[in-house]
């Protein structure tokens, strides 16, 4: 079945080993994903992306810490996880870069992953977690996200 983007806000956390958690950007679906990705795949090419930049300092995640998302959905839906399409960019600590990929694939998301779930609207939901076993600083490139509805 054809699903469709489901519009909110995405936000993206530091939790550090002793609880303490750093907001580290919030930005809208439909900015992060302008073509949606309707049966898991992505309708768009890199150069309609938004860029990502690398956020270092105290928003750069360290070993142990965890990077945390949430989605806060404009209206109440169901997700369908199977469609949601990431390419998320990460910096690595002393070179190279990788991209994270569907926030329900848990050889990438550790603590939990999204699933087919109902939502209210305007309530701040926990969607996917990593813990992070080396340093890295969450952009660094363009970046792909959609959420995606089981219509």
């Amino acid at each position: 079945m054809v699903s469709k983007q489901i519009p909110g806000t995405v936000k993206f956390y530091r939790i550090t080993p002793t609880g303490s958690k750093v907001f580290i950007t919030g930005l809208n679906v439909a900015e992060l994903g302008p073509s949606g990705s309707s049966e898991g795949l992505i309708a768009s090419t890199p150069e309609k992306w938004v860029t990502l930049p690398a956020f270092t300092g105290p928003k750069q995640l360290q070993v142990n810490d965890k990077l945390h998302v949430t989605f806060t959905p404009i209206s109440a839906e169901t997700v369908d996880a199977t469609d949601c399409a990431w390419a998320v960019p990460i910096r690595v600590s002393g070179g190279g870069s990788d991209s994270l990929g569907k926030p329900s694939d848990a050889t990438i998301w550790d603590s939990f992953v999204l699933g087919d779930v109902a939502l209210i609207a305007g309530r701040e939901y926990p969607v996917c977690e990593k813990i992070v076993r080396f340093p890295f600083a969450l952009g660094g490139g363009k970046v792909f996200l959609s959420i995606e509805d089981n219509s």
